[in-house]
């Protein structure tokens, strides 16, 4: 029953992430068949590494790889890390304000000037205790937080600690999944020809903070699959339950792992032991999230004004339900029209309610459609948004600066690389519905992408809103390569 129900939803990822693919290639407002070629032509290149560099690895002692990969890493490392310090902003949006309110916690403990914001604004909360905290500990170097490049320093140092854990965990889950040194090369060198993350580095923001959750989740659960003790059992439990919930405190996508894990565990174990274990999962996370509530009632915030500032996530679903799905004034001037919170749910309940009763099936699929290029579209993740306030000026801006000579082969390439990780992931999960394999880690990964699509259809539209989990692209792109070149899947 379990591979049957595995294989419908092989078959409905399939479809789903076909649209995607199709749809991005057809709406990208350059030349969209341009980048398709050239992403083939990289598939093409990964294929030859996958096919004749990978097995040479294969053939080295445990000891010789380990040397030459932390080699290699090391120099993508100290080669990234340099570039995010070329490419320090300076900070604007959200996190400008977040990095402004920091003095004020450092100071003592809680919010007094930036109190409203932290009541509408409540889903950064869990950025700012992280940064404060982080700055905290610069603070014992001299470094205090602010929009010079000392003050961005620590962020920037933070951030790049959150991408390269996030490769490494990439890295790690290739050995654990496939277990080869050809495996973990070529998710190593997936990951360092990702763009993206070397464009997101000098911006510590949640979308990158949050990335490392996800794979913390994905490697517990690879653990708990085939471990027979029910201590460590319950104890992996809680890890994926504590990493779903630190990525949701971050960034609130976070939460389909949680819903992911629950449906996996159905998958694959099934019957009581799929129900106690779900239980297990649902518990921790909801007495790890009722003590953060508390923590943020009691310590850092004053509710006094809750009823005058606060708005609802109606709101931002409002956002994603008309025009582009993008920020709304109207929204945001309907839903401050009212006094109090209760009105300002029942207002934006019943506005969002109208505005879909509004869409005929046709005009619905269209909108839908529209927002979906927006948001999984963009090979650049609206990356050089960010970038086009540097500290200084310098070599890199002309790739990340529109205009300039190098912006267009950045935008090409990283729109290539996207189109093929989307046209590798189709692959793979035509080939894993047609040969009817069993439930396995990766299906969590399908899981998890399947949620973020559904949430972010009727979520307030960004493309920026999906890279925190382009790691699990990465991951399976490298299945379907594997599999191709060497026939190889992963270790259930």
């Amino acid at each position: 029953m379990a591979k049957t129900l595995h294989r419908v939803f092989l078959v409905g990822f399939s479809l789903l992430w076909g649209w995607l693919f199709v749809n991005s290639v057809l709406r990208w407002r350059h030349n969209g068949a341009a980048a398709l070629a050239a992403g083939l032509g990289l598939a093409a290149l990964f294929f030859l590494l996958a096919k004749f560099t990978a097995p040479r690895l294969d053939r080295l002692s445990p000891k010789a790889f380990r040397l030459g990969f932390g080699l290699a890493f090391a120099l993508y490392a100290a080669l990234f890390c340099w570039l995010a310090w070329l490419l320090a902003e300076v900070p604007i949006m959200d996190l400008e304000v977040v990095l402004r309110t920091l003095p004020e916690l450092l100071a003592d403990g809680h919010f007094t000037l930036w109190n409203g914001y932290y009541i509408v604004c409540n889903n950064n909360l869990g950025l700012a205790l992280v940064l404060g905290g982080w700055y905290k500990l610069a603070g014992i170097f001299g470094f205090v937080p602010g929009a010079d490049l000392a003050g961005v320093a620590p962020g920037i140092a933070l951030n790049t600690l959150a991408i390269l854990s996030s490769v490494a965990l990439v890295c790690l889950l290739a050995r654990r999944l496939f277990r080869s040194n050809g495996a973990v090369a070529l998710a190593f060198v997936l990951c360092a020809g990702f763009a993206p993350f070397v464009l997101y580095a000098p911006t510590f923001y949640s979308d990158t903070l949050s990335l490392p959750f996800a794979l913390l989740a994905l490697l517990a659960w690879s653990r708990y699959r085939t471990e027979p003790r029910p201590g460590c059992r319950l104890a992996l439990l809680a890890c994926m339950s504590a990493a779903a919930f630190f990525g949701y405190a971050v960034k609130g996508s976070v939460v389909v792992v949680l819903a992911a894990l629950i449906i996996q565990l159905f998958l694959e174990k099934g019957g009581k032991q799929a129900a106690k274990a779900a239980l297990a999962l649902v518990l921790c996370f909801g007495l790890l999230f009722g003590s953060y509530r508390a923590w943020q009632r009691l310590s850092f915030i004053d509710w006094a004004e809750e009823d005058a500032l606060a708005l609802p996530l109606t709101l931002w679903f409002c956002y994603g339900s008309h025009d582009e799905g993008n920020y709304s004034q109207a929204d945001f001037d309907a839903a401050m029209s009212v006094d109090t919170l209760a009105e300002r749910k029942a207002l934006l309940n019943a506005r969002l309610v109208q505005t879909y009763r509004s869409y005929s099936p046709v005009q619905l699929a269209e909108f839908m459609t529209q927002k979906a290029a927006i948001t999984w579209g963009d090979g650049l993740y609206d990356a050089p948004e960010f970038l086009a306030t540097p500290q200084r000026a310098n070599w890199t801006h002309r790739f990340i600066l529109e205009g300039q000579p190098g912006y267009m082969p950045l935008v090409y390439y990283c729109q290539a690389y996207l189109y093929m990780l989307q046209l590798l992931i189709l692959a793979g999960a035509v080939l894993a519905a047609v040969k009817n394999i069993s439930p396995n880690p990766l299906t969590l990964t399908r899981l998890c992408l399947v949620g973020l699509v559904l949430f972010l259809s009727f979520w307030e539209t960004k493309s920026r809103y999906a890279f925190n989990f382009t790691p699990l692209l990465l991951l399976l792109a490298l299945e379907f390569l594997l599999f191709l070149s060497h026939k190889k899947a992963v270790d259930v």
